[in-house]
């Protein structure tokens, strides 16, 4: 059995209700009419008193009389019948008014169902925009459009990062690969330890590209078992650990233990370190300061525009102004694994661009309890 459509359904309760409305109304005239007026209606047994006589308001051929009314029942009588005349005809024309609303009404709703249904279809780039009245409808379909942008853009990342992951290790391979068929052309005129250096070189790019997916991947999908970290330990060790590179490198850090993943933790100081140190200039500074659970890392080099501090944490990301210092380039995975790490530990990450160049990023981790 088909069910009812919304739109009827809506019609049915509107009519419904102004008809159980309009009942009681009827009722409770009938009732005020019945008890609260006093009728005098004269004797039926005079004989010059005579029906009350009410004239017609259109002529007929009986006359311009057509009802008589000439006890309090009659009045009764007559009410109930004009009320309950009044009532139906009443009744349907509230029916069709809300017939005719609530079209009006779910217009907006099959604004947004058709959208949805072209979204499906993968086309993410249709938009609602609903017009009219700042009602729920209008929050409705406001909400919809930004869901639509969110998901508009994490696909448009997704599609890049599969893309440039593809490229990242593809290149790796494809060098790998000119090489044997270099050396396999000309086997006597190689020299097997520079190729081999080469080969090794080659193929640790492609073990760091996955090692740091591999990462990145883990901190998307949220943390495990959590146990007190001492952040500050963490820094200094990664501190001592990493080539300055003719930098200085300055580190403050005061005692502070954070709840999370010690792994994903050293990671993140590891990443942060060596993403200022690689993208610096010659005799430029390192700045990283720790106080309780706030972390700053703020180094000298290339001017950053604020339109682009977002595009530094999309994955295999590298702008143009961010040159490199030293053989090694990096992948584009440094920042996004340190964001990824930052939300699956609840913390907050803030980057901002430094008026003579280079970043200053702050890490806020939640309160240890």
């Amino acid at each position: 059995m088909r069910r009812l459509t919304i739109r009827a359904r809506l019609t049915l309760i509107y009519g419904g209700l102004f008809l159980v409305a309009g009942t009681a109304l009827m009722g409770l005239v009938y009732l005020l009419m019945r008890y609260a007026p006093r009728y005098a209606f004269p004797e039926h047994d005079t004989p010059t008193a005579g029906p009350t006589r009410f004239p017609s308001p259109m002529p007929t051929a009986a006359g311009p009389d057509v009802l008589n009314i000439s006890s309090k029942d009659d009045v009764l009588a007559t009410l109930l019948l004009f009320s309950g005349v009044g009532l139906v005809v009443l009744t349907a024309l509230a029916l069709a008014l809300a017939w005719y609303v609530s079209g009006r009404v779910l217009a907006r709703v099959h604004d947004i169902t058709a959208t949805a249904r072209t979204v499906a279809t993968g086309n993410l780039h249709e938009r609602i925009a609903l017009d009219g009245p700042a009602d729920e409808l209008k929050d409705l379909a406001d909400t919809f459009d930004e869901m639509l942008d969110r998901l508009d853009v994490a696909f448009q990342a997704q599609r890049r990062f599969a893309a440039n992951a593809s490229h990242e290790l593809r290149t790796p391979l494809a060098t790998t690969r000119t090489m044997l068929q270099v050396a396999l052309a000309d086997p006597d005129g190689q020299d097997l330890r520079v190729l081999g250096d080469r080969l090794l070189r080659t193929n640790q790019r492609s073990i760091d590209i996955t090692e740091a997916l591999l990462t990145l991947t883990s901190a998307e999908h949220g943390l495990g078992a959590t146990e007190p970290v001492d952040l500050a330990r963490l820094l200094t060790e990664s501190a001592a650990a990493l080539d300055a590179r003719g930098l200085t490198l300055n580190v403050s850090v005061r005692p502070a233990v954070v709840h999370g993943d010690p792994v994903l933790l050293r990671q993140l100081v590891t990443n942060l370190l060596t993403n200022a140190i690689r993208h610096n200039v010659p005799g430029g500074q390192v700045q990283v300061v720790l106080t309780g659970e706030r972390l700053t890392v703020a180094n000298t080099g290339p001017v950053v525009a604020p339109e682009d501090l977002e595009l530094i944490f999309e994955p295999f990301h590298r702008l143009d102004t961010r040159q490199t210092r030293g053989p090694g380039s990096g992948h584009g995975l440094g920042l996004p694994i340190v964001r990824a790490i930052v939300r699956a530990h609840h913390a907050t990450l803030d980057a901002c661009p430094n008026p003579g160049g280079g970043l200053t990023i702050t890490i806020v981790f939640p309160t240890a309890r």
